[in-house]
């Protein structure tokens, strides 16, 4: 890969910026460097989201009781699971804070991309069930809200090998750090 971006920079530049780094990483791999973009905007989003609740001016944390209790009508399995969360809403709260950076930081950095895919399909699966006839209200209803594109998003991720451009993963496999074979290929993005 990297004899295919020095011919593209050409000989006077030993050393080309990351711009032309990228490029020539773009004229390489169009499909590639595509889902590592995509992964890169998932990392955006839930950074945002990461902002949304660190901010106290949302009150994150001292509303979540009544917002889990608001889902109670809409969730597919009924109250029981919403009256749970919010009964426990300290651990609930915290555990989606802490997701929810996890999911920022692996996909903007590429740290442990197929493992980051898979726990947020599992977290869109959640939060898509519990706000299931809220999100699918007949009539009424204005969209499907983002949990379905989110599930797609994360499959292209995981099935298109994301994390091998603009991520750690990549730099682990590409200098040989990588341990545990089998692991590191199930958590991080294979190599090429």
């Amino acid at each position: 890969m990297t004899a295919s971006v020095t011919a593209e920079v050409g000989p006077s530049d030993p050393s080309p910026g990351w711009l032309a780094r990228l490029r020539g990483l773009w004229k390489a791999d169009p499909k590639g460097m595509s889902i590592d973009l995509l992964r890169v905007g998932m990392g955006i989003i839930w950074a945002l989201n990461t902002i949304f609740i660190l901010d106290p001016a949302n009150r994150y944390f001292s509303t979540f009781h009544g917002v889990a209790l608001s889902f109670a009508p809409t969730s597919l399995g009924g109250p029981a699971v919403a009256n749970f969360v919010a009964s426990n809403w300290f651990l609930f709260a915290w555990i989606i804070a802490i997701l929810t950076v996890y999911l920022a930081v692996a996909f903007l950095l590429g740290i442990t991309t197929r493992l980051a895919c898979v726990v947020g399909g599992i977290a869109s699966i959640v939060l898509l069930a519990t706000q299931f006839f809220s999100t699918f209200q007949t009539p009424g209803g204005t969209d499907v809200g983002p949990h379905p594109l989110y599930l797609l998003i994360y499959l292209v991720l995981f099935v298109g090998g994301a994390g091998r451009y603009l991520a750690i993963d990549h730099w682990i496999w590409e200098t040989g750090r990588a341990r545990g074979p089998r692991l590191a290929r199930w958590l991080a993005a294979p190599p090429k």
